[in-house]
């Protein structure tokens, strides 16, 4: 499997993980085991780890994916933070994934440090 997922209790905030290209449905499937551990642990807060995931898919997935969180209902997420790989191509890429969901009304953010980004989540 391509991601992990995990609650951190002392941030209260669910963290998901991706290592190596990730497919579309590997995204769906981390997407609703996060929901649902967010959801036992009453946490609408994610941690997202991209830093071992290479740039792929195109910008019209960039875009569903936005849409797709847009979609969900009031409350699922107050906040997301992405951080950023090291490979420029990937950090694009989620940096256009931050603007996406931004446009939408999404309070998501991207980061380069795992602490900056747990403190903007827990603020």
């Amino acid at each position: 499997m391509a991601f992990s997922i995990a609650y951190v209790e002392e941030a209260d905030v669910v963290e998901m993980v991706f290592r190596g290209t990730v497919t579309p449905a590997e995204v769906d499937a981390a997407m609703t085991e996060a929901g649902t551990v967010g959801a036992e642990n009453l946490s609408n807060r994610f941690l997202v780890d991209s830093r071992e995931m290479p740039a792929g898919g195109s910008a019209f997935d960039v875009l569903a994916l936005a849409e797709l969180l847009a979609a969900l209902p009031p409350g699922v997420i107050d906040r997301e933070a992405v951080l950023l790989s090291d490979d420029a191509a990937a950090a694009d890429q989620m940096e256009f994934f931050e603007t996406a969901c931004r446009n939408r009304g999404l309070d998501v953010r991207v980061f380069h440090d795992r602490d900056e980004a747990l403190g903007w989540l827990t603020a």
